[in-house]
């Protein structure tokens, strides 16, 4: 349902509401902070490369003769390429669609009757939803994102679903699926995602000893760098992380104790590693990546650190600035935001993963 849609739900003259200030705002999912989850790199162009060196060649051989043989030895180098899409958000409203609403009460009159700027629609309804609606298009692009995004007769993607909202670029999700493929000693499986069903992949996730087993074995399986990282943490759907929760009072009467860190965002501690529930990923699964009988790897999580994910723009900001105007040859207000995104994963080892 649409922004016009839902106003046109609100009655007219109902003998309560005069004044579009007095609705209350439907309770909205509070989503978690973006930049928490990746490094921003400003500045980026399409095909820029984004490089790193590592580490030498061990070096330290027996004895020291006099005119000793010199070796030559290599430091490890890698590199990869931005792919950088493009991105928009064009976007128009009609006076028109507002009349024999609740919202009438709130347009201009006589010749700027069109002109839904500085009015109560444009504060009230429209400017706080599209904020939204913009920030949750980020989270979109570059987690789900996926330039051969296909409806779920030969893709992912729930029918219905516009398949235009993820082609910006590929995001970590996909890159991240592309590493575990490559190397499955980068993966733990996840057994509840191959059930016949969503109910029985949601209930497969809370058998006993499943979230624990899980958990442990992207610890111990991860590659030791992982743990010396700035941010190193494991980030998880909510339903794995419910299921730990519910996994470790059931089995050694261990209350795990989450703490919200601020709004949309809680975070534990497991065998001394940091784990944050990212809920939004659940939200987006069920809604863009479910089939009508099952969800697509309803159960995720990553061992890794921010450091190592990477959102490049040809901008010094993620989010463009939005401009809101009336033009008056159409007699309608017209909102525009654009920019340009990619995502990158740096090295890939170092990150374990489970799905």
């Amino acid at each position: 349902m649409n922004i016009l849609d839902s106003v046109k739900n609100l009655t007219k003259d109902n003998g309560a509401v005069k004044s579009l200030r007095d609705l209350l705002v439907l309770t909205n999912f509070v989503d978690e902070s973006l930049e928490q989850f990746f490094t921003f790199v400003q500045n980026v162009q399409n095909g820029q490369k984004l490089g790193w060196t590592g580490e030498m060649e061990d070096v330290g051989w027996a004895g020291a003769p006099c005119n000793p043989t010199y070796k030559d030895v290599t430091v490890q180098a890698a590199e990869k390429t931005w792919d950088i899409g493009q991105w928009s958000v064009p976007l128009k409203w009609c006076y028109e669609d507002f009349m024999n609403t609740i919202a009438e009460y709130a347009l201009k009159t006589g010749t700027d009757i069109g002109d839904l700027t500085s009015t109560e629609i444009m504060d009230v309804i429209i400017y706080p939803a599209l904020d939204l609606a913009i920030k949750r298009m980020f989270w979109r692009f570059i987690w789900f994102g996926d330039k051969e995004a296909q409806n779920v007769s030969t893709g992912q993607i729930t029918d219905g679903v516009d398949v235009e909202l993820f082609k910006p670029c590929n995001g970590f999700w996909k890159q991240l699926f592309a590493i575990g493929a490559a190397n499955t000693g980068q993966r733990v499986n996840i057994a509840a995602n191959s059930e016949a069903s969503t109910a029985a992949q949601l209930s497969g996730i809370k058998t006993a000893n499943v979230a624990i087993g899980i958990f442990d074995s992207l610890l111990e399986n991860a590659d030791p760098r992982i743990a010396a990282m700035e941010g190193a943490a494991i980030y998880c759907t909510k339903s794995l992380g419910d299921a730990l929760t519910k996994d470790l009072k059931r089995e050694y009467k261990e209350i795990l104790t989450w703490e919200q860190i601020f709004k949309g965002l809680d975070v534990t501690e497991y065998n001394g590693v940091m784990v944050y529930r990212v809920s939004i990923w659940d939200r987006f699964i069920q809604k863009y990546q479910n089939n009508g009988t099952k969800l697509n790897l309803p159960h995720r999580a990553i061992y890794g650190s921010p450091k190592q994910l990477f959102v490049g723009s040809p901008a010094n900001q993620i989010i463009s600035d939005l401009e809101i105007w009336f033009n008056q040859d159409e007699r309608v207000t017209k909102a525009y935001s654009a920019g340009r995104l990619g995502c990158l994963i740096g090295e890939d080892n170092l990150f374990q993963l489970a799905y």
